[in-house]
């Protein structure tokens, strides 16, 4: 049985999510970001822009699992060139107590970035699904109803995956790559690939996020 809470897993496509205020130096906007709504093949620059190792590395596993699904790359751009950010989040950016947050590809102004939630205790897993869930919204997907989908509007129990509507949703506005043509897709993580994870890979562990000071 599914166990809520953490509050919701995000709320990006439902809210226009603001940009951060400090759009100054490294945290300037990024200009390439259309690119992310390229139907052809992508080579997507990914600015890291937190302080947090974890969150970092796991992003990046995140961008990882994403090119095995549609045709594109990925590579480390520190410029504003970049075509995705990732963000310490400012603290009024999650006032309704949201883990993370995406900018509306739908919206005007479209900047690719995605901010977390620095007060939400993540685990590595949490931080590696959140971070596809979050990809997911920049590359066109909506939140779906399914709780097995890794687009499901909250965090829960048990494997996530990209369920069949959720890649007629990514195939129209994306090419998939030939071993994503059959659903279901589960979310793995590359960097644990034929080794046992430390914890049950795609498990949320339970955490009541209002608890959280």
């Amino acid at each position: 049985m599914r166990v809520l809470v953490l509050a919701l897993f995000c709320s990006s496509w439902l809210l226009a999510a603001g940009p951060p205020n400090n759009w100054t130096g490294p945290y300037a906007p990024c200009t390439a970001s259309p690119e992310l709504l390229k139907y052809q093949s992508m080579n997507l620059g990914v600015r890291i822009a937190t302080a947090n190792a974890a969150l970092a590395a796991q992003f990046q596993r995140a961008m990882d699992f994403w090119s095995t699904v549609i045709d594109m790359r990925w590579h480390a751009d520190a410029t504003s060139l970049c075509a995705v950010q990732l963000l310490d989040g400012e603290p009024q950016l999650f006032e309704d107590s949201t883990v993370a947050k995406s900018h509306l590809s739908e919206r005007s102004g479209f900047q690719g970035w995605i901010a977390f939630n620095a007060k939400a205790p993540l685990t590595r897993d949490e931080l590696f699904l959140t971070a596809v869930h979050e990809l997911g919204h920049l590359l066109g997907l909506p939140h779906n109803p399914d709780t097995a989908s890794v687009m499901y509007y909250t965090n829960r129990e048990g494997p996530s995956l990209l369920d069949a509507a959720d890649l007629l949703s990514l195939s129209t506005r994306h090419r998939l790559r030939d071993t994503a043509q059959r659903a279901p897709v589960t979310c793995v993580n590359p960097h644990f690939v034929g080794a046992p994870p430390i914890a049950p890979l795609h498990s949320f562990r339970r955490r009541m996020f209002s608890n959280v000071r």
